[in-house]
């Protein structure tokens, strides 16, 4: 009989939020069967800031806001107006600041509006695109506005500073970087440390108290999220629409705020109060969003154990409408693809130029890790986008998510957003795929899907497809982009009567243009066109000192499978012969962090004399303390960014005829070649015999060398680009 009442009692205390259990089962529902698509939001360049301040009863400490933000708008050449919007508190207590600032908006309300009250009346009052939320104990830095305003891209709703405590003393758990962890039993959100890091990254919710967001698209949030009042969870729930809707949210760890943490809430509501509206707001917030995951039956048998209060607060065919339509729209981009728990590793940002003519948008996309760069064609890409990005406004769309971090951020910032994936379905142990395959693999729907949500997005003048394995994403092409594949490797053979040549040849075909590196590549798709931009190098060449005696350097990571083979067999079939020789010469292998786990099952890298460098390292100092570098590459395709790297160093390069492809040509008396890897013994020892006739070479090939440094290649890069596009060029 207990069992039964307490059943006929929930069912009674259910009856009045019927109209919201039938939204969250019918948004559940619609959401599956009818997904559609990823939606994108693009937003019109605006310009103008209004500075929103709600304000209850804490004159002391506007005072000293009001005072920072009047430096921190004196650097911004844009409109501004500052609304401080006075609520529950008699407005002779401001008589001394309407005074002192007498050109801001002020508003008195006798009555206490709540934190989303406040804000819905003072965004009433805002004149300008976009608005700045400032809480009343927030001290504002005198460039925080400055830093992010360069933010402020097509598809960004808001963009948030990072938060200091004035009380440095204190655990740094507000930080403006806002994340959630997963947990079936409540929403669970917190702020991540960005510790030393730059770059601007992914936000899941802009902080309410110093974010600044589009002010038409914050409206409307805001009149949605009246349920929430008077206090805590509107922001986050600003924040799930807006990715919801396609719109993205910034962190900017450069604009600093700090908050002196007088806790207003606390001052006229009581602990008990305060800890059950955050309980009904945090519920609200799972009903609205389906964050815990729950099944909706399971979720408003939370909403029944709550107080009478709050389950009185929660009903209403308002509130149930509101609800259907938020879960309905975030649970349809979980469905087309929207990771939230990946947006603050996932989404990088860097600024736009201010003041400037349009300049040629560029998706790039590449299906392996670049940053830092590990591999030959990552240094290519970075070095190019390094040195064209003040001319274009560059977007990267890479797979490999995992293998970016903090190391990343100095290449990252060259580009306007940097989007990356995980999840293409590689296998560690898996037998070597056949060619389509591999294609298949690396062109997989999450990163098409991707793609065309970012082509949707950004709108670019250009798609750059990088290597042959993403190739077959020309089947995407339209008429409104252009598209160029750069192939690092040209894997066509020589014969080019194969079916996987035919494979290839199709799809390179639907490429507006094609980029080869080297001469024989380009040779190789003949008659298919392509430009030529050989890999080059840094120019080093200014702080040039003569080589040491006794070291040989080999720069070739071991993920690129050539590099390892070829350095294998050359301390199998050359390296005994140099060694006997030679007694006192070191060969040093920089064979990034894939060669540590070869070097454990192969103990020709472990024998005296040999030394190995397992992570990524910048090349300089170990080719200022080499003899000269070795190139011991067979079956290549492309050129070799080693080699070119070394003679630009002041370093002779000893290389196989293979690896000297792209180069062997131009006529580069520094580049000295063998027919395979056991003669470059041969080709080797002179050079440690006779150092005169090193140095010699190593100076012999000023006016050459110019066209092959990266500024070169950037040049012709750029063409490329107006050939393509002359009408986005400025």
């Amino acid at each position: 009989m207990s069992r039964l009442r307490e059943l006929a009692g929930a069912a009674w205390r259910l009856l009045p939020h019927l109209p919201l259990a039938a939204a969250l089962l019918v948004a559940d529902q619609l959401a599956r069967r009818r997904p559609g698509k990823r939606r994108t939001a693009r937003g019109a360049a605006l310009r103008g800031v209004s500075v929103i301040v709600p304000e209850r009863g804490t004159p002391d400490l506007l005072a000293e806001t009001l005072a920072a933000l009047e430096a921190a708008l004196a650097p911004l050449s844009e409109p501004t107006q500052v609304i401080v919007v006075v609520n529950g508190a008699a407005r002779e207590d401001y008589a001394a600041l309407l005074q002192r600032w007498p050109g801001y908006d002020w508003q008195f309300h006798a009555a206490a509006l709540g934190y989303n009250g406040a804000i819905e009346a003072g965004l009433r009052a805002a004149r300008h695109g976009w608005s700045y939320l400032l809480n009343s104990d927030m001290r504002l830095a005198e460039d925080a506005l400055a830093q992010l305003l360069p933010y402020r891209h097509a598809q960004v709703f808001a963009i948030t500073s990072q938060i200091f405590f004035v009380d440095s003393t204190r655990r740094r758990e507000e930080t403006g970087w806002s994340d959630f962890h997963i947990n079936p039993d409540f929403a669970e959100v917190y702020e991540r440390d960005p510790g030393a890091t730059r770059v601007a990254r992914g936000n899941l919710y802009p902080g309410g108290g110093s974010s600044l967001c589009r002010t038409e698209v914050l409206r409307r949030y805001v009149a949605d999220s009246r349920d929430y009042s008077p206090f805590y969870w509107e922001d986050a729930d600003w924040g799930i629409r807006a990715w919801s809707e396609g719109w993205e949210l910034v962190f900017c760890p450069a604009s600093h705020a700090h908050h002196h943490h007088r806790g207003t809430v606390r001052r006229y509501f009581d602990e008990a109060e305060v800890a059950r509206v955050i309980k009904r707001n945090e519920l609200l917030f799972d009903l609205r969003h389906r964050w815990t995951r729950r099944h909706p039956l399971r979720t408003l048998d939370r909403l029944l154990r709550l107080d009478a209060p709050s389950r009185r607060e929660l009903r209403g065919i308002g509130l149930a409408w509101r609800a259907f339509r938020s879960r309905l729209a975030t649970e349809r981009a979980r469905q087309c693809g929207l990771r939230f728990e990946r947006i603050t590793k996932d989404y990088w940002y860097g600024p736009a130029p201010q003041g400037e003519q349009p300049r040629p948008r560029v998706i790039l996309v590449t299906p392996f890790a670049l940053f830092p760069p590990a591999h030959g064609g990552a240094r290519r890409i970075a070095e190019l986008v390094t040195r064209l990005s003040q001319q274009v406004d560059f977007f990267l769309l890479g797979d490999e998510a995992s293998l970016y971090g903090a190391a990343s951020e100095p290449w990252l910032q060259h580009f306007r957003g940097a989007q990356l994936l995980e999840g293409r379905g590689d296998r560690a142990g898996e037998p070597p795929l056949d060619f389509p395959a591999r294609l298949r693999r690396h062109a997989w729907p999450g990163l098409r899907a991707e793609l065309a949500t970012r082509i949707a997005q950004f709108q670019p003048d250009i798609v750059q497809v990088e290597f042959m394995e993403l190739v077959e994403l020309a089947d995407m092409h339209t008429a409104q982009q252009r598209w160029l594949l750069c192939l690092h490797d040209v894997y066509v053979s020589a014969q080019g009567d194969g079916a996987d040549d035919a494979l290839q040849r199709a799809a390179i075909a639907r490429y507006d243009a094609v980029v080869v590196c080297s001469d024989e590549d380009a040779a190789l798709l003949a008659p298919q066109p392509a430009s030529l931009i050989g890999n080059g190098a840094i120019d080093r060449r200014a702080g040039y000192t003569p080589s040491p005696d006794g070291l040989l350097l080999f720069m070739g990571p071991f993920r690129y499978a050539q590099n390892r083979s070829g350095i294998l067999a050359f301390i199998e079939q050359a390296w005994p012969a140099l060694r006997a020789e030679f007694p006192q010469l070191r060969l040093r292998i920089l064979g990034g962090v894939e060669s540590a786990a070869v070097a454990e099952q192969d103990a020709r890298l472990r024998q005296p004399g040999i030394e190995l460098v397992s992570a990524f390292v910048d090349p300089a100092p170990h080719l200022a303390e080499c003899s000269l570098s070795i190139n011991p590459q067979m079956d290549i395709r492309g050129s070799s960014i080693k080699l070119i790297e070394s003679l630009l160093a002041g370093r002779v390069c000893a290389s196989t005829a293979d690896g000297a492809r792209g180069f062997a040509a131009a006529g580069l008396q520094g580049l000295r070649s063998s027919s395979d890897i056991a003669g470059m013994a041969a080709t080797i020892a002179p050079l440690l015999r006779d150092s005169a006739l090193r140095h010699t070479l190593e100076c012999a090939d000023t006016d050459i060398l110019e066209n092959f440094t990266w500024d070169a290649m950037a040049a012709r890069q750029r063409e490329v680009y107006r050939t393509l596009c002359p009408e986005s060029t400025p």
